[in-house]
């Protein structure tokens, strides 16, 4: 992964950077999240959020690359039932889960500019956790009614950094407002030693200044 940004920083100073054209512009956007893996099987997208900056720094009519600084509200939800016998009496538990994650995130994009203002995007990307939580409702239910109780908390062991990869494509007015729609998947593990990586889909409007 090291490597990987590396090429990114060679390959933009390799550019000419006395033709570049930076820019700088602000975005945010709606996104569905989920933590896939083996560990992870019954997990379901849940609703996030991301907002942030960015510079974009044109290179030429075809190329830019494009670094963000992002604050992205990620995680996962699951459901489920389970019925058991306890002294020959059918107990059953109802459960709704909540795994929330927040990163700091620094994607490093490149940008090619297929026609007009419409382009699509690749790059590497570092997050840096910075809260994980987890919120969970039971309900147990026997022959004698329910109970619910709630539980919360921090998640333990949970890893402070997160490499990533994304792609993704948008369209920019001659006005400065973007669109565009992206794709990440984590690289790393978001618990130590649980078999689990973030998965989002985000959207993005965003406006260059």
């Amino acid at each position: 992964m090291k490597k990987m940004f590396l090429i990114a920083a060679v390959a933009v100073l390799g550019m000419n950077s006395a033709d570049a054209q930076v820019k700088f512009g602000v975005k945010a956007g709606p996104q569905l999240t989920n933590i896939v893996g083996d560990d992870f099987e019954d997990s379901e997208m849940k609703f996030g959020f991301n907002v942030g900056g960015y510079a974009n720094i044109r290179f030429s009519e075809a190329f830019a690359f494009q670094p963000e600084l992002l604050y992205s509200m990620q995680g996962t939800k699951y459901s489920g039932s389970e019925t058991e016998t306890i002294l020959g009496e059918e107990v059953t538990y109802d459960y709704d889960s909540k795994v929330n994650l927040s990163y700091i995130q620094i994607p490093l994009m490149m940008k090619w500019y297929a026609y007009d203002g419409l382009n699509f995007e690749f790059g590497p990307q570092v997050g840096f956790n910075v809260a994980a939580k987890y919120d969970t409702e039971q309900t147990i239910t026997t022959s004698e009614g329910s109970i619910t109780e709630q539980q919360d908390g921090d998640i333990e062991d949970a890893e402070t950094v997160d490499f990533g990869l994304n792609i993704g494509a948008g369209y920019e007015l001659p006005m400065g407002l973007n669109f565009g729609i992206r794709y990440g998947l984590g690289l790393t593990d978001v618990v130590k030693d649980v078999d689990g990586k973030n998965s989002v889909f985000s959207l993005g409007i965003g406006y260059t200044f």
